[in-house]
């Protein structure tokens, strides 16, 4: 964040910058909102409708067609795609008491659902927006935080999520409500810890990210709110077992069988890189990583931490390109006041900004074609190893006595 603010010095330069952003970003943002009136094809309202109607989602995941003899209101779903050419299948992939989240929604026909989603994720950016601002990036100057917004906004990845309808702005929208409250308890209450508690249990409707960032609380040493936030979801899928006549076990590996189909269309995650039973292996072994840093980390490393568990998550496991609009809100690592945090920002802003526009722009360029996914790949796994490096050499540092540099 410190070494963008020599454009501060030309103000010609700086305005500039600000107004082609935004100018972007208006029309990355129009243009995702109109996909997403027309498609939102993984809005997922067909698998919560069918749980709603009492229908196996992950039964009908698997059939090649639903037709009106399995369910006239989910056969008229998926004829406004097919009317068109396009091709719509269920994919439920998500736990029964995640998609249970999504019952409201179904009580509207699925164009108005539409319509509705899309207003709520636009909410859901703006409280993003907010709270990002009011947590990790409180000390970042607003030239800086309002080109990390703009960035982000104007990028494919953000504009995609908006178009196909996704969850990763409902998901990351409530992870950041629980860092929020978490950040301004200041009594402890019952009801703050309720809240945190309710917030990262409806947040890992996207778990494959919110999973990982949740680790942040093992750093805030929230284990009760975290401990509490999973339990939420072990009951309900009990209750959606005896429901459905199902053990609880099937309701545990239907939706990951389902999800684990998508496991080969990924960007540029382990599955994709590793195309092996081994990228589960290595993810488990960096989630192990993962939790050792989060418990060992010194106090006031929350933007190094934020950051670390950002760039992992989207990795580990299964994610297309449209969930990496979250990288924005890595950068508030610049922000860090570490040990060497001051030595390595010059550097790490100039890596970090490369990757940035690589994942944002450079791939759109190439249509995500496999070279472009290589190359953006190794810069990206580059940068993610050397931020892991720096975190764990910080923590050596401190904890052999080394003062702050920030």
């Amino acid at each position: 964040m410190q070494s963008l603010r020599h454009w501060k010095d030309n103000s010609f330069i700086r305005y500039a910058l600000l107004a082609v952003l935004a100018l972007a970003a208006a029309v990355s943002v129009y243009q995702g909102a109109r996909n997403a009136l027309e498609y939102s094809q993984d809005f997922q309202w067909d698998a919560a409708k069918a749980l709603a109607m009492g229908l196996d989602p992950y039964e009908l995941s698997y059939l090649p067609e639903i037709d009106d003899t399995v369910s006239p209101e989910l056969a008229a779903f998926y004829r406004m795609f097919t009317d068109r050419g396009l091709t719509q299948t269920m994919e439920a992939n998500q736990f029964p008491s995640l998609l249970l989240l999504l019952f409201p929604m179904t009580i509207f026909a699925p164009q108005t659902a539409k319509i509705i989603w899309l207003v709520f994720n636009l909410a859901f950016t703006a409280g993003i927006i907010i709270m990002l601002r009011r947590t990790f990036f409180e000390d970042a100057g607003i030239y800086e935080y309002a080109l990390i917004v703009l960035l982000m906004l104007a990028g494919t990845p953000y504009r995609n999520q908006l178009g196909v309808g996704q969850h990763t702005l409902f998901a990351f929208f409530f992870f950041m409500l629980a860092v929020c409250t978490d950040r301004y308890d200041r009594d402890g209450s019952v009801s703050n810890s309720l809240l945190i508690a309710g917030s990262l249990a409806v947040s890992y409707f996207k778990y494959t990210l919110t999973g990982v960032l949740a680790l942040y609380f093992l750093y805030r040493k929230r284990y009760k709110e975290l401990a509490m936030s999973i339990a939420v979801h072990v009951v309900l899928t009990g209750v959606f077992a005896a429901i459905f006549d199902k053990s609880f076990l099937y309701m545990i590996k239907a939706p990951l069988e389902v999800a684990s189909r998508l496991a080969a269309e990924g960007g540029i995650d382990l599955g994709v890189i590793l195309k092996s039973p081994f990228s589960y292996a290595a993810a488990f072994i960096i989630v192990i990583l993962l939790v050792v840093i989060t418990v060992i980390m010194p106090k006031d490393r929350e933007c190094i931490i934020f950051a670390l568990l950002v760039f992992w998550s989207l990795i580990l496991t299964y994610h297309r390109t449209y969930d990496f609009f979250v990288l924005s809100a890595a950068s508030a690592m610049f922000l860090d006041k570490g040990a060497d945090a001051d030595r390595y920002r010059p550097a790490g802003t100039a890596a970090y900004m490369t990757v940035i526009i690589c994942v944002y722009f450079v791939l759109r360029i190439f249509n995500e074609n496999t070279v472009s996914r290589i190359c953006v790949g190794i810069l990206y796994y580059a940068f993610t190893i050397a931020l892991t490096y720096m975190a764990v050499s910080g923590v050596r540092k401190e904890r052999c006595g080394v003062g702050q540099n920030g």
